[in-house]
């Protein structure tokens, strides 16, 4: 009820016509308050993510599965400046979704279970571009819209849609937020977003005993690199 417009095609047309960009349509309906209420999302983003760096140890249930955050952290290091940035980008994502793991407060984007795909796409594009907060709580902003979209449009619950309902939407929302951040029009970032669901249609909710440890963390790391 917040957003008059409730597909892709419409909210499109509204920004070819108004020449407003997808986050300023969010402002526009959310009002300026949400600048504060994002930019305390990013700063538990960040908390998170760093926090999963440097926590070793293991996860708590039944696998026994060891935090892997960290280890892939040093180990980028030690790669070539290609696959140094995957690597950086796959520790960042289970970082995150390894804090869920292990009963951390988290930021849902748009669930706990892949919860660690934005925040690394956006975390890494930070670092890589230097880019300002303001920028990345437009793009926070804009990957909201398309999470909203698939919520309103189809679902978000792994239990009812699979988890292309989470993992495919969040690679829909961090390629969103890193066209618009590298320069993307609206039409782009549709795309993109387009693409990053696309391409998790069909993906199935099978969590090893029950914990959304395996295949979750690591879907979360795959879906990081897929969206860039």
């Amino acid at each position: 009820e917040v957003y008059p417009l409730s597909t892709v095609e419409k909210i499109l047309e509204h920004c070819e016509s108004s020449g407003q960009s997808f986050w300023e349509y969010v402002e526009s309906c959310e009002g300026k308050e949400i600048w504060p209420f994002l930019e305390t999302v990013w700063a538990a983003m960040c908390s998170d993510l760093e926090t999963g760096l440097r926590t070793p140890g293991t996860l708590p249930g039944a696998l026994g599965l060891t935090r892997k955050a960290g280890s892939f952290h040093r180990k980028a290091a030690l790669l070539n400046a290609e696959l140094r940035a995957e690597a950086l980008l796959a520790a960042y994502a289970y970082a995150v979704a390894e804090q869920n793991a292990a009963g951390g407060v988290v930021v849902t984007a748009p669930t706990c279970g892949s919860c660690g795909i934005l925040p690394a796409i956006l975390y890494r594009l930070r670092d890589a571009y230097h880019v300002d907060k303001a920028d990345i709580l437009r793009a926070l902003a804009t990957a909201s819209l398309f999470g909203n979209l698939a919520k309103a449009n189809a679902s978000i619950s792994g239990a009812e849609v699979g988890c292309q309902g989470e993992i495919g939407v969040a690679c829909a929302m961090a390629a969103a937020a890193a066209t618009q951040l590298l320069g993307g029009t609206p039409s782009q970032i549709e795309y993109a977003a387009e693409m990053g669901l696309e391409h998790h249609l069909g993906l199935t909710c099978d969590p090893v005993a029950g914990l959304v440890q395996i295949p979750c963390i690591e879907r979360n790391a795959h879906a990081a690199v897929r969206s860039l």
